[in-house]
């Protein structure tokens, strides 16, 4: 609908906030893709080729494109303009934007042939114009199958079977705006939009190129992460009746622009390995290797065939047997999800990550966790780093085991006397796993529904890229654990290329803003700067609660779990947690069996009970309260070993006091 529609790209535009680069100069955009020669090339060995086509372009004024009457047909060469509007008659009878679309079509198609004619014969010294290999769909009417967009234009790589969200080289859309200096926040938004369809549909991207053509203008909207570079190409056709051959000269500049940047490979344009041709797989290799184990070239096939083909040139192979749905934003971490099978043998999951550099890579996490016996995490098949800093942000991939399903779906189908068995036992799985992670340094963050998975009646706790390491910046923190075999964890630093005090340090200061809000604790709702892991455990009663409530309630429904806001949220569960039976009529787990009542409300006294008496109203109202537990509560719910790890904890239960001064100035780049 199109108010959801325009929420979803005025949500965009603020993503981007100031985080636009307008201006940006052609020469320094393809110099940073590493073709500054090759265009200088191009325009040297074919300094005339859209000529004849730039001379007989139209004129874009307030009535819309214009047929350059003030020229004879004869001066227009090989593209007389003004002849296409005498043999379309119908063309003025379209609206301004229907008839600047039709015009480009026509002008493309022209670009096309002029290329093919010259590529006939090529004088000697000068090298073959790049063809390009895209079809050209008009989308003003139908939508690209798949999707509610409707982009004036979209370039489809030819040699796709399919055109649609995946087969997409580029978009282009027109305007005729009364005003061609300013774009109005509507088409902004509408461009934004475009630029996220492209980064979400399309795992390999780098950046989504979006053209934009506002009346006589051409500019290329390049959306990387939280980053827009606006280039501007130049004048696509006159602004005025005042024909020149210097006007002419301009146009045909910005054409050699548009065809170089349209035609380049696209490995180069937009993605990080060449996807221009329809393939069964695609390739990616590490270009920086952080650790010797694991494979340094993967192959990912689009699907899982029943004879797995050959691998090639010794590379691992990954069957992507389904795309996990993931919702995305346009900043911060961005991920593609596939499951599939790994050479052939092993259930897996294939992660791709954008990931701030000044944040933990998730790699960097497991090979910290990976120093002491964490049970409870995913087997790491492979990882590495893809690109190690593309504007602010790098992408790691991550191999890794399959773990199963969600613990509310792993329960859904289990009786009553199943859940009593199971739950309890689960409970202690995963709070040994967290304890044995806070031992070892790390801190997931992020514990909720989605990131607590059965398999094999076994608990698994998985996406830790929104872990921390605790502590980091301390020179007894950096260095714990190290022996001949393992390194430190500075040095797991330097292997995956970031600097640990400057992560560390963000890493503290994102501490209140981290997390899936329906799971989150009490002060964490509430901003809290303090984060230790008794939040994680707080997350675990949640994720409980919700897993064991009755298959006729939904989570909507619920009172614990009505978000409106993250303070009136924490505000409801302080309220909730003062006695075991409002707790449990709060989150719909009243009728459930008794055992599961009893570990429930065990959970509660050890988290909000400390000395039998419930933690007042400090726990969302200050800032600086420092929460204590109820032990004797623990061994109703906890692992021994679990409890054993937390009474050793050397401080970091109550989370150190100096990582709020180690925060320091990355406090503002948390906000």
């Amino acid at each position: 609908p199109p108010e959801v529609r325009d929420k979803r790209r005025q949500r965009l535009l603020k993503c981007l906030g100031n985080n636009i680069i307008r201006n940006y100069l052609f020469n320094v955009f393809v110099e940073s893709l590493g073709v500054k020669e090759r265009y200088e090339r191009f325009i040297k060995d074919w300094p005339n080729l859209f000529l004849s086509i730039a001379r007989g372009s139209p004129v874009a004024d307030s009535k819309g494109i214009l047929a350059n009457t003030d020229r004879s047909i004869e001066e227009f060469g090989d593209f007389p303009i003004a002849d296409v509007f005498k043999k379309h008659p119908g063309l003025m009878g379209l609206t301004k934007e229907a008839r600047l679309v039709k015009y480009f079509t026509l002008l493309f198609n022209a670009m096309v042939n002029a290329v093919r004619v010259a590529n006939r014969v090529i004088p000697p010294g000068r090298t073959p114009i790049p063809e390009c290999r895209l079809n050209l769909g008009d989308h003003q009417s139908d939508v690209i199958p798949g999707t509610p967009h409707k982009p004036d234009i979209t370039f489809y790589y030819r040699d796709y079977a399919e055109e649609n969200a995946h087969s997409i080289h580029a978009i282009l859309e027109a305007k005729m705006d009364p005003n061609p200096s300013r774009t109005p926040e509507d088409t902004r938004g509408q461009l934004a939009d475009y630029g996220h369809l492209l980064n979400d549909k399309q795992a390999t991207r780098t950046f989504a190129p979006v053209f934009y053509l506002h009346g006589h203008l051409l500019t290329l909207h390049a959306y990387y992460r939280d980053n827009l570079y606006i280039v501007e190409l130049g004048q696509l056709c006159f602004n005025t009746d005042n024909w020149t051959s210097a006007r002419a000269e301009r146009i045909q500049s910005c054409l050699m622009q548009f065809w170089f940047l349209l035609t380049l490979e696209s490995d180069i344009f937009g993605h990080f390995c060449n996807v221009s041709k329809e393939s069964d797989s695609f390739f990616f290799s590490q270009k920086i290797n952080v650790e010797s184990k694991g494979d340094s070239k993967i192959e990912v096939l689009y699907s899982i065939s029943q004879d797995v083909k050959d691998v090639k040139d010794g590379a691992a192979l990954f069957c992507i047997k389904e795309t996990i749905a993931r919702y995305s934003y346009m900043i911060g971490r961005h991920v593609h999800l596939f499951r599939g099978k790994f050479n052939g043998e092993h259930d897996a999951v294939l992660k791709l990550s954008w990931t701030p550099v000044n944040r933990l890579p998730e790699g960097a996490a497991y090979a910290i966790l990976n120093k002491r016996p964490v049970e409870g995490i995913p087997e790491i098949f492979s990882k590495g780093l893809l690109i190690s800093n593309l504007n602010g942000y790098r992408l790691e991939f991550v191999l890794m085991e399959y773990c199963g399903q969600s613990m509310a779906e792993y329960l859904k189908d289990k009786t009553d006397n199943q859940k009593v068995e199971l739950v309890p036992r689960f409970v202690e799985q995963l709070t040994l796993c967290l304890a044995q992670a806070n031992d070892t340094g790390v801190l997931h963050r992020d514990i909720s529904a989605g990131n607590v998975c059965i398999k094999n009646d076994r608990v698994y706790v998985i996406d830790w890229g929104c872990a921390k390491v605790i502590g980091w910046g301390a020179a007894e923190d950096a260095a714990r654990d190290a022996t001949p075999t393992q390194p430190n964890h500075i040095d797991v630093a330097k292997q995956w290329g970031f600097n640990a005090t400057t992560v560390g340090q963000v890493e503290v200061a994102k501490d209140p803003f981290t997390g899936t809000p329906l799971f989150m604790g009490i002060p964490m709702l509430s901003s809290s700067p303090i984060r230790g892991i008794l939040d994680d455990m707080e997350s675990v009663l949640y994720v409980v609660m919700d897993a064991v409530r009755p298959a006729d309630t939904k989570r909507d429904d619920v009172q614990g779990f009505k978000f409106l806001d993250s303070p009136s949220l924490a505000i409801t569960r302080w309220g909730l947690i003062q006695e075991d039976a409002v707790l449990l009529k709060g989150f719909s787990v009243g009728s459930i069996s008794p055992r599961l009542k009893e570990l429930i409300c065990a959970m509660r006294r050890f988290l909000f009970e400390p000395e039998n008496k419930v933690i007042s109203h400090r726990l969302w109202s200050d800032n600086t309260f420092v929460r204590q537990i109820n032990w004797d509560a623990a061994p109703r719910f906890m692992h021994p070993k679990a409890i054993e790890l937390l009474k050793e904890d050397n401080g970091q239960l109550k989370r150190p006091a100096e990582d709020e001064v180690n925060a320091g100035p990355f406090k503002k780049l948390a906000l």
